[in-house]
């Protein structure tokens, strides 16, 4: 009988016998075919962008006085006659800035008069001629004539392809009130982004230099990084890189940071940190020595932050390849300058704690570790943040999620210290489900490749970016198995180390990996905005019963009024795609007796008829395994022919789901 593609007879006759076969068959599983080799990994990075600096602190002004020389070899494949430099801390110049006309909820310290932000050249030289007078701001993205986020300088002669420029230049920086990974509070400082930087060069010889937005973060060239630092002797120093010396004279301490392979610098200081030390050890992996800057409120927790950082060193090093860096710097920012908190820069990374930290929740760990997994998806894989930030934030969150559930587990809430009655524990949120649950709030806003400044604002950013694009991967993995999802991961964090890996190349080495072109999965989850939702919309289940009606022809022609009660029931099932991605999805069925059967259907219509010839239908439920984690309505997902009136009467079951949905929010709110 042809049912067509929407009409599936399950079985002619269903029996006990075939359903206890049936009972428990997982989805089939995935036939991969051999990943054909890439282009293979670089083991040391490209110098493109090297930096020797010298900086002075004045804790009084709250400003970096910098000077320094940058040689930069021309990576593209025809000459370059101009350079393009990032100017960041002019985002907090005026209200005038691209990144405050954008708006949104930072500090309003920001703008008050000694909130104000800003860095400008006093010199700028190369083969011995002055550039900064044909210096020009430009705008690229938005056309903003009053943003001095980026700068354009003509060179004197072309740079040939291959060829070495050496450029002297010298500045101040003017740092902000607390702000945007950047800033000072007090006596602490959180010195980002504070020196101009060079873009990056692409291969066609254009610049990628975007201006500073508000939801955007940085894109730069790897390069070797020599700085010394001059403070107050008072200041304690953190900084990316080794330090190699230290000296003080005249209450000014001098300290000298390098670090080769990494295309950023920043650095901390405050008389109030409190120190602490890790060594992280390996058997198969290199060591490192980790540096806790804690703040004297919070240095209580310095042993949650310890050994996060030392789980998350060793996992992602096993997983998707060595840090190979022998230093690694953690800060926690005090009270008052959690603008700072949360981020990354090349061995050197910001947490932060909140106040409900002491509860065995996993908020600082988390915080943690995925600052940390940035040294690798950023900081190994530098990828676009501005255009493609996906690529960082949202395999970062995919990362991260991994790691706290290996090392973790499911994080639990729990007022036993409080003394509350036992019957408030054992609220828990999964990974990477639930610690996601945010992107559900608004799934159809951006697709997850929008540049950053294109999305609707930030909160649609966060949640697309990071916890759909967390979602995606996830559901990927439940697809095709944590085994392969481990090896397409490893060889592509291989494939790309220290280099600038694009969508493209990101799909591309997962589909060669896996053996399958991964392209319109991926256009489906993150290159549109449409939602997953199946949903079982009809369920019904009546005794067979033979045919009635007219039989036989002529003398022989009898007239059936009641069909015959036959053995078994007859059932059907109707599942619906209410969204538009369309993905393979499981449909179980289970009948009286406890026997389950499954069906697959390949989801591309809009609905599909299930026939069931057995026992008495109980219930049906799509995706039962939770395999398709981007399902925005949960709810629509099952369905019985009657309705279990025992529910309405389990109380406690009840307390515990609004108890739930409480901290839920308190979650996102946070």
């Amino acid at each position: 009988m042809n049912l067509g593609k929407r009409e599936i007879a399950v079985a002619a006759a269903l029996t006990a016998a075939a359903l206890a076969a049936a009972r428990g068959a997982a989805q089939p599983p995935v036939t991969l075919r051999p990943a054909s080799a890439g282009p293979g990994s670089l083991t040391q990075p490209p110098l493109v962008a090297s930096y020797t600096l010298r900086a002075s602190l004045d804790a009084d002004e709250h400003t970096v006085d910098g000077s320094g020389t940058l040689r930069w070899r021309n990576p593209a494949s025809r000459p370059v006659d101009e350079l393009c430099f990032h100017l960041y801390l002019n985002a907090f110049r005026n209200s005038a800035s691209s990144w405050l006309r954008r708006g949104g909820r930072e500090p309003l310290e920001t703008l008050s008069p000694d909130g104000w932000g800003w860095i400008e050249l006093a010199s700028l030289e190369a083969d011995g001629i002055n550039l900064l007078g044909d210096l020009r701001y430009v705008s690229p993205d938005d056309g903003n004539p009053d943003d001095r986020t980026v700068a354009r300088v003509p060179l004197a002669r072309p740079v040939a392809p291959g060829e070495t420029l050496d450029i002297s230049l010298a500045w101040t920086s003017r740092l902000p009130r607390a702000v945007a990974r950047t800033g000072y509070r007090g006596d602490y400082y959180l010195v980002g982004q504070w020196f101009p930087k060079l873009g990056v060069m692409q291969e066609d010889g254009d610049w990628s230099c975007h201006q500073f937005h508000r939801s955007s973060e940085f894109f730069a060239d790897y390069g070797n990084y020599d700085v010394t630092l001059s403070v107050p002797q008072r200041f304690v120093v953190g900084a990316t890189g080794r330090r190699v010396s230290e000296h003080g004279e005249d209450g000014v301490k001098t300290l000298r940071y390098v670090q080769d392979g990494v295309h950023d610098f920043a650095w901390t200081a405050w008389p109030d940190f409190v120190e602490g030390r890790r060594t992280f050890r390996h058997p198969e992996l290199p060591e490192v020595e980790v540096r806790l800057l804690m703040a004297p409120e919070t240095a209580r927790f310095a042993g949650r932050y310890g050994n996060a950082v030392l789980a998350a060193l060793r996992l992602l090093g096993e997983w998707y390849g060595p840090y190979p860096y022998s230093t690694l710097t953690v800060v926690d920012p005090p009270w008052g300058a959690g603008a700072t908190g949360g981020m990354e820069y090349p061995t050197f990374i910001t947490t932060g704690t909140r106040w409900l930290s002491p509860f065995p929740t996993q908020h600082p760990e988390g915080v943690t570790v995925h600052e940390l997994g940035h040294q690798f998806f950023y900081g190994l894989l530098a990828s676009d943040e501005v255009q493609e930030s996906w690529l960082d934030e949202g395999v970062n969150s995919y990362a991260t999620a991994r790691v706290m559930d290996a090392f973790y587990g499911p994080e639990t809430w729990s007022f036993r210290t409080w003394g509350i009655p036992w019957v408030f524990r054992g609220v828990t949120k999964e990974h990477p489900l639930d610690v996601q649950a945010r992107y559900f709030q608004r799934p159809d806003v951006d697709p997850v490749t929008r540049t950053t400044w294109g999305y609707l604002d930030r909160t649609s950013l966060r949640y697309q970016t990071y916890s759909k694009t967390a979602l995606t991967l996830g559901q990927l993995e439940r697809l095709v198995g944590s085994p392969a999802m481990r090896r397409a991961m490893r060889d592509y964090t291989a494939e790309w180390r220290f280099r600038h890996p694009s969508t493209e190349d990101f799909v591309r080495s997962l589909s060669r990996s896996l053996g399958r072109d991964l392209t319109p999965y991926f256009a489906q989850t993150l290159g549109s905005a449409a939602t997953l939702d199946y949903s079982v919309d009809q369920v019904s289940t009546r005794p067979r019963r033979g045919p009635v009606g007219v039989f036989g022809e002529g003398e022989e022609r009898q007239i059936t009024a009641a069909g015959e009660a036959l053995p078994g029931w007859e059932s059907e099932v109707v599942v619906r795609r209410l969204g538009g991605v369309r993905l393979p999805v499981v449909t179980e069925l289970t009948f009286e007796g406890g026997e389950r059967a499954r069906v697959r259907w390949d989801g591309e219509e809009r609905w599909v008829r299930f026939r069931v010839t057995g026992p008495r239908l109980l219930h049906a439920e799509v995706d039962p395994d939770r395999t398709l984690l981007l399902d925005v309505d949960r709810l629509n997902d099952s369905r019985r022919v009657e309705p279990d009136r025992r529910a309405s009467r389990r109380w406690g079951q009840r307390l515990r789901f609004w108890i739930q949905n409480l901290f839920e929010t308190l979650m996102l709110l946070a």
